[in-house]
């Protein structure tokens, strides 16, 4: 008799369980700091306190540091990710004009996995325009703390593995550095100081320029159907907590999607029509780090509309998961 009044009980028990634990999903749970419940707030101007900008600091990773000496040799920066890096005799000045010597620190950088290219928040657009991308160089050059220039009429030698097969479109762009991130890459504007030579191998640069500077073609788009790609969310991941892309998966392509006030919604600039996708979203809510992605292939909505929604339900995720998970990408 016990047995059989414990049993519905029991059963009665597990299916509330369940109903709790379903709406667990739809839902998010504020934690205890957060007892007015999750900002749905939309800002104009996103400040470091922000949620957003502990994600950008949280999936970025540093610079490879090396050091050369500045004499009257040449001197040579060789990495173990394959970028190679020479420094003709007496190219380097501080900011000052005064010539430098004696050791040199270099910070470099190569990036070429979509993944990294999230993680560095360095979409491969050039004034809204879709870019593909056979990688993006940091250069960076110090000594005694003291930030360091190419002293005039002065070229860098950078080479390194192109993905194969290797594209005889590349070009140089220059990624012109503000208070804002992300980068907005400029076609080069001093070929005869900025060169690419294309081998089977290798993408081999000369350069007159430091920081950020990248080899990409732009996506021809004439005559392609586009559309506009949108990341539906619950009303309390906004841009002061959540960060959004869209990677193409059959070209070396990452676009930013970025907040709308108006329309409170992340979105893209015009996308070509038929290519498949995946949205990626990343948010931080109170103490935790949520990551959601949704794969799609560009399409008009039904109606012929030219904006495509994706519903996109970010969960709860370790900050090593969102690692692991854009090094997939």
């Amino acid at each position: 008799m016990m047995y059989r009044k414990i049993l519905p009980l029991l059963l009665i028990s597990a299916g509330i369980l369940f109903q709790a634990c379903k709406k667990d999903t739809d839902i998010f749970i504020p934690d205890p700091g957060q007892l007015n419940g999750p900002d749905t707030a939309w800002y104009s101007t996103i400040t470091p306190a922000m949620p957003v900008s502990s994600i950008i600091n949280n999936i970025s990773y540093n610079n490879y540091t090396d050091s050369i000496q500045s004499n009257s040799n040449t001197a040579y920066v060789l990495t173990p990710f394959g970028l190679n890096c020479g420094f003709p005799p007496h190219s380097i000045q501080g900011i000052a004009g005064q010539v430098i010597t004696g050791t040199v620190q270099v910070e470099v950088m190569l990036v070429k996995k979509k993944g990294d290219i999230i993680r560095l928040n360095l979409p491969t657009t050039s004034n809204g325009r879709l870019l593909v991308s056979g990688g993006e160089i940091y250069i960076r050059l110090k000594k005694d703390n003291q930030e360091l220039q190419l002293a005039p009429n002065a070229r860098i030698y950078l080479s390194y593995p192109a993905d194969q097969p290797v594209n005889t479109q590349m070009k140089l762009f220059m990624g012109i550095e503000s208070n804002t991130f992300p980068l907005n890459w400029y076609p080069n504007s001093d070929p005869v100081n900025n060169t690419i030579n294309i081998t089977p191998q290798n993408y081999e640069i000369q350069t007159n320029h430091l920081h950020w500077i990248s080899t990409d073609y732009f996506y021809d788009t004439a005559n392609i159907p586009r559309v506009v790609v949108t990341a539906d969310m619950a009303n309390y991941f906004t841009n002061s907590n959540t960060i959004a892309f869209t990677v193409f998966k059959d070209f070396h392509s990452v676009v930013g999607m970025y907040g709308d006030i108006s329309t409170r919604s992340f979105s893209t600039g015009r996308l070509p029509v038929g290519k498949a996708i995946t949205v990626v979203v990343i948010s931080k809510q109170g103490n935790d780090y949520f990551l959601g992605y949704e794969n799609a292939v560009t399409a008009y909505a039904n109606g012929g509309s030219a904006v495509q929604h994706l519903v996109v339900k970010p969960v709860k995720t370790l900050m090593p998961d969102i690692l692991n998970f854009l090094n997939s990408l």
